[in-house]
């Protein structure tokens, strides 16, 4: 059991991805694309680095659009939720947002989407970048005509546009005006008309930073991004977003939980609830399996801070220090340069216990320090791996 990362074939050539609604506003932006997720995504505009630092000091715009999105509505929703997710749905209060974890058969990571308790018997849920429809179709096979529960796909015909950064809300005054920012509280997620259309808007932020969510339709989305765009919030692409996720300890699947990664391997048993309320097991996609799983994993997933310039990738080879024998026990899954931390980081998934390791960087060792998920909090206490 290795753990090695999910890296995706380069394929032959020709290829079609799917295009964003905005990809138009994109390019007039400047945008730096590349077939990712399936969709030609903006990698960065001005820079990855400019990005990250105006999200953290500012506010910046993100294009989410090629999430998986749905609502799942009916008086049993909740109910049929929690047969597919190991993360008992039904516990969750109306208005909260959560993350979710779905397993496999087997007890391996399938998705870990976001779960929004919009109010009694709704629910929109945004699944992960690969699980784009295949977690709707899941959750689809699980419903039954007596049980009145509608799943209804959101991907086509909406967009959804995301804003990070501590003037988030000062920002957004600008652009959708000065009552819908502190209309919405941190961690709660409302519908209401926007624009004339019906829309969602999230507080809610997986960055570290304050942060709104929006799901609009195209039309009300390109008005959004324009006047952000006005309003000086910067646009930001998929490689800003992703290191300052790994930066507060937010994982995604299948990049950083290949098989045979579990929720317990992950750092995610507390979104595992293996039991209902009076204590009675309960029944999900990968139950079983997960109750096998021991307490304490001869592997967990853990974050290196690696010393020098160098840089790690994904697929880095990660050793045991030459003076302690240079024994290969892993490789790295994901790994990035941290401006915040100014260095680089990774994460691996590596036998308990380990203070220092070393890194293959391209050839040459590098030392690393063997650190808990999150690398830091954030100004807001972003939840880490495990929260």
């Amino acid at each position: 059991m290795n753990f090695l990362p999910v890296i995706q074939p380069s394929g032959g050539g020709g290829e079609r991805t799917n295009v964003l609604p905005l990809a138009a506003l994109h390019l007039r932006a400047q945008w730096h694309p590349a077939p990712v997720h399936s969709f030609t995504l903006p990698l960065w505009y001005a820079g990855t680095y400019d990005e990250q630092q105006a999200a953290r000091e500012r506010a910046v715009i993100f294009d989410r659009s090629y999430l998986g999105r749905f609502y799942v509505t009916g008086e049993r929703a909740a109910d049929l939720l929690a047969r597919v997710f190991a993360t008992d749905t039904r516990r969750i209060p109306v208005g909260a947002i959560r993350r979710g974890v779905v397993c496999r058969v087997d007890g391996t990571i399938f998705d870990i989407p976001t779960l929004y308790h919009l109010d009694e018997g709704r629910w929109f849920i945004v699944s992960g970048p690969r699980a784009q429809t295949a977690l709707m179709e899941a959750i689809e096979a699980e419903t039954h005509p007596g049980h009145d529960v509608e799943v209804r796909d959101r991907l086509p015909g909406s967009v959804l546009l995301a804003v990070h950064g501590p003037e988030a809300a000062q920002r957004l005054e600008a652009v959708i005006g000065q009552t819908i920012p502190t209309a919405v509280p941190a961690g709660e997620a409302h519908e209401m008309l926007l624009g004339g259309y019906r829309a969602l808007v999230a507080h809610h932020s997986e960055l570290g930073e304050d942060g709104y969510e929006f799901l609009v339709s195209p039309e009300v989305g390109e008005h959004l991004w324009e006047n952000a765009l006005t309003a000086g919030i910067e646009p930001a692409g998929l490689a800003a977003y992703d290191t300052m996720r790994l930066e507060v300890g937010v994982i995604e699947a299948p990049t950083e939980t290949p098989p045979p990664a579990t929720p317990l391997h992950t750092g995610l048993g507390a979104l595992v609830d293996l039991s209902d309320p009076d204590g009675s097991p309960r029944a999900f996609y990968g139950a079983e399996a997960l109750r096998q799983v021991p307490a304490t994993p001869e592997r967990v997933l853990v974050g290196l801070r690696i010393e020098g310039k160098r840089l790690a990738k994904r697929g880095s080879r990660v050793t045991t220090p030459a003076i302690a024998g240079g024994r290969d026990i892993g490789a790295c899954v994901n790994a990035v340069y941290s401006p915040v931390l100014g260095t680089g980081i990774a994460l691996a998934y590596l036998p308990p216990g380990l203070a220092r390791v070393e890194v293959d960087t391209d050839g040459v060792p590098q030392p690393a320090t063997v650190v808990p998920l999150p690398f830091f909090d954030g100004p807001r206490g972003a939840s880490g791996a495990g929260a």
